[in-house]
């Protein structure tokens, strides 16, 4: 039996209609012919003063149009960057800006050799691994898709423990043989020379999938459990390379291990995040609060806009298309059924003939309607939506143009320079912390600092100057600083794009040399001493005299005979 505060359900027939009436109401009158009138409690909620209308943001029609699940999400930013310029030009300049020339300092080592090695050591890994391009993979994808998982593969062989120990055999008085592991008098240069020869570093910097990774993190701590889920194409080479197939088990063999047990076993391959465990992978992503799970893409904010402008570029896709062939009406006056169906055969045979005459004794209009005047008028949309891009992605319409003047949009592309500068923190931090300093570790590029602890001896990375600056202004400040000796000539080499090394050999090529800027200056100089030794020991003047019809008068107290 149901209750008062049960809710109530009412059924009445109402000519012979049925009518449900659901809720609370005080009272219900039913008469054969009249309405029912039902008397809901009075409300004072958002529901009754919108009129029954439930306002939510995230129930709009709009925004259950947007994508939902992080993989929809994905291919909604991949498709609007090949797609939409503003997006991909946006999304191009956040991530080649930042990234300028990479400049790899100097360590900070007391001991000066060490930090040479440690120095030359990365130059020549990040030479051969491409380290700016690998940035560049990097960033976009921070930017694009709001994170980007980096795999630091290391596959360099362990040393071996007969490197630095030795083992020795000795009979004790029992005639017992005993075995003891010492380490060698040479072990750390057995150790040098044994990690320049089979230490390579990282052996590769890959740029995970997002779809491919499952990541899970915890409150109260830093640590994140981030597994591959393998793919269905490496699962089929390895079910190719059991069957027997040569050329799959030639390339499961390359492999990690691990990798292959785990496909085999039908789990994710767990990812190790400690960079002194060996092969690693680091979680960068764009995002502000510690506790979110995953990261933000620029285009996040944007989507909506993007959406819209879409659905707008749909619209008149459809009117134009509708209106691709021209409607023609040709009438005339005073015509029956019969000169219409003429009428049309000669329209006809016209239209499939080009030489074809229409002869008739009365006058024939005809009129072709294109899309003129049926497009829609989208100038002021596409002005708001314009806007709402560029504040969303962050950029200028110069900087996506290139129609203005630095003075123009000064205030804005300082604002940009600065968030480039913090971009640029993180990344140098991935680089140092992650890359170059765990291999200078293994390589042993290590000392002591004042307190007795062992410090890592690596270099730091840095970049050119930001190219999103007054170029006049700045170039005169830099040579202002190289006048006063505060400023190596290098900086402002490579903010002109020449290489300061291979200038520097040229430069030492060319010294005294006819190429040599100031090669004239010395010439005139010789000359001109020379030109001293002629006068006083030779008759040139006398000659010049006597080339000009002059007579030549030595000074008083001088002959012409004493002077030659």
């Amino acid at each position: 039996m149901p209750t008062q505060n049960d809710e109530a359900v009412e059924v009445s027939k109402v000519k012979g209609r049925t009518k449900v009436v659901t809720g609370k109401p005080r009272k219900i009158v039913s008469t054969s012919g009249m309405r029912s009138k039902v008397a809901f409690p009075a409300t004072g909620g958002m529901v009754g003063g919108a009129g029954g209308n439930f306002y939510s943001p995230e129930l709009s029609t709009d925004f259950l149009e947007l994508p939902q699940s992080l993989d929809e999400q994905r291919n909604y930013y991949r498709f609007f960057y090949r797609t939409d310029p503003f997006v991909g030009q946006a999304v191009d300049l956040h991530t080649e800006l930042p990234l300028s020339k990479v400049r790899l300092g100097m360590p900070k080592a007391k001991n000066r050799e060490l930090a040479e090695k440690a120095l030359a050591f990365c130059e020549k890994w990040a030479t051969k691994h491409k380290l700016l391009h690998r940035l560049i993979e990097i960033v976009h994808e921070y930017n694009l898709l709001g994170e980007a998982f980096v795999f630091m593969e290391d596959s360099s062989p362990d040393m071996p423990e007969d490197v630095t120990n030795e083992v020795i055999r000795e009979i004790t008085e029992e005639n017992k043989l005993i075995e003891r592991t010492v380490k060698r008098k040479d072990a750390e240069a057995r150790a040098e020379k044994w990690l320049r020869k089979n230490y390579k570093g990282w052996t590769a910097i890959r740029v995970l999938p997002p779809e491919q990774i499952h990541m899970e993190s915890f409150p109260f701590t830093d640590e994140k459990i981030i597994e591959l889920i393998p793919d269905s194409k490496t699962k089929n080479l390895i079910g190719q390379a059991n069957a027997g197939d040569e050329q799959a088990e030639r390339i499961v063999k390359s492999m990690p291990k691990d990798v292959v047990e785990a496909i085999l076993e039908g789990r994710n391959i767990p990812l190790n995040t400690d960079p002194e465990a060996g092969s690693f992978v680091y979680y960068l992503c764009r995002k502000k609060s510690q506790y979110e799970p995953r990261g933000h893409s620029v285009l996040e904010r944007c989507m909506r806009t993007l959406v819209y402008r879409d659905k707008l570029r749909q619209a008149q896709t459809s009117i134009a298309s509708r209106h691709m062939t021209p409607m023609r009406l040709v009438y005339a006056e005073d015509m029956d059924a019969n000169d219409t169906e003429q009428l049309r055969e000669q329209v006809d045979l016209a239209l499939a003939d080009p030489d074809y005459s229409i002869i008739t004794n009365f006058q024939v209009n005809w009129e072709e309607m294109g899309s003129s005047g049926r497009l829609l008028d989208l100038t002021s949309e596409y002005d708001l939506t314009d806007r709402q891009m560029y504040s969303g992605l962050g950029v200028t319409e110069s900087m996506l143009s290139g129609e203005s003047s630095y003075s123009g949009d000064r205030i804005n592309i300082e604002i940009i320079n600065t968030r480039y500068m913090l971009l640029r923190e993180i990344i140098q931090d991935l680089v140092e912390q992650h890359m170059f300093k765990p291999m200078c570790a293994r390589m042993g590029f290590i000392e002591q600092d004042d307190d007795g602890e062992d410090m890592v001896v690596f270099p730091t990375m840095t970049f050119t100057r930001l190219g999103l600056r007054d170029n006049a202004d700045t170039f005169d400040h830099l040579f202002t600083l190289y006048q006063k000796g505060s400023l190596d000539v290098d900086i402002i080499l490579e903010l002109l794009n020449i290489d300061p090394a291979m200038t520097l050999k040229k430069v030492k090529r060319d010294l005294f040399t006819p190429n040599d800027p100031i090669f004239n200056e010395g010439t005139r100089a010789i000359y001109g001493a020379i030109a001293d030794k002629l006068v006083e020991g030779t008759d040139v003047l006398s000659k010049i005299a006597e080339g000009m019809g002059l007579k030549y008068a030595p000074p008083k107290g001088e002959s012409s005979e004493d002077r030659f």
